[in-house]
């Protein structure tokens, strides 16, 4: 079994460097769309999907039902890091208040802590995709897309292939509209590409 996973499509808080999290929604930009039909073109040459899965937020639904004809499954699972206050905030307005934080969250996972702005926990994340990668290894889908976001995303696809908390961000976050593949092994997965933007 393969996993792919995608990164929505660029959308305006994106551009405004504002922090989405689960309950801020911004719209797709203008150009998203030719950005995601360039990728759903060249998946078509060289995949075909059993199954695609979404996160629920609508940035990340849009993208998945224009990557693919197939329906697309929606699971809570693939949904964005809950930032808790700091949602709707502009990035740099978050590092002035919580300057600790906000450096964990993208460079030291292993240090971070937003519980007394509401954030979830590293482990709460992980073990969200530890629970859905469950479920995937019982399908008999050689083939899965799964489509969701940058923080969760990153950290939730290098916890599958077995790095170790302090490394989960090492290779910096998924691009918008980037392609991370996952292949099933007898135990764990192995990252074949990463935040490849075709």
């Amino acid at each position: 079994m393969k996993i792919y996973f995608v990164r929505h499509g660029k959308t305006q808080w994106n551009l405004e460097k504002r922090l989405q999290g689960q309950k801020g929604d911004s719209p797709l930009l203008p150009e998203s769309y030719e950005a995601i039909a360039r990728v759903s073109e060249k998946l078509s040459q060289i995949v075909r999907f059993d199954r695609v899965i979404s996160s629920p937020q609508a940035r990340a639904i849009t993208t998945a039902e224009l990557l693919t004809d197939l329906p697309v499954e929606k699971d809570p699972r693939l949904s964005e890091w809950n930032f808790g206050q700091l949602e709707g905030q502009l990035v740099a307005d978050a590092l002035l208040k919580y300057p600790k934080e906000m450096y964990a969250s993208r460079n030291e996972l292993q240090n971070f802590d937003g519980r007394h702005f509401g954030a979830e926990t590293v482990e709460q994340v992980l073990n969200r995709f530890d629970s859905l990668a469950l479920d995937l290894r019982k399908d008999e889908a050689e083939n899965i897309l799964l489509v969701g976001h940058g923080a969760s995303g990153t950290a939730g696809m290098r916890h599958l292939a077995g790095f170790p908390l302090w490394e989960l961000r090492a290779a910096g976050g998924l691009a918008n509209n980037s392609v991370t593949v996952l292949e099933a092994k007898e135990k764990g997965f192995q990252i074949t590409h990463w935040n490849q933007e075709l």
